[in-house]
């Protein structure tokens, strides 16, 4: 459930979506997410680094996931995708925990 309420949460903090994130699939709202990181690679990579710095994906392991891939079966964009939903799924689970104690 932290998976799903994450990708929402990353998809329309991205802006990726005219409508709401919640009428589309997670497989749609995953599937939206991989091509929009696909063209930053290709077309604005420094973007995609701002991006990166802004949501706090850690650069070192953004490099350990990227070379676990070693035989490519798993595009870069995708795998930067499940960081995103990652790092969001922590700070909604932190924003959980320090809540529940006031």
């Amino acid at each position: 459930m932290a998976n799903n309420k994450a990708l929402n949460t990353v998809v329309n903090n991205l802006d990726l979506l005219e409508l709401n994130s919640e009428q589309k699939s997670d497989a749609e709202q995953f599937s939206i997410l991989v091509g929009f990181i696909d063209d930053l690679i290709r077309n604005d990579f420094n973007r995609l680094v701002s991006i990166l710095y802004r949501v706090d994906i850690s650069e070192t392991k953004l490099k350990q996931k990227l070379a676990e891939n070693t035989d490519n079966t798993i595009p870069a964009a995708e795998t930067i995708a499940r960081l995103f939903i990652e790092r969001e799924a922590e700070k909604i689970l932190s924003r959980e925990k320090y809540r529940s104690r006031q």
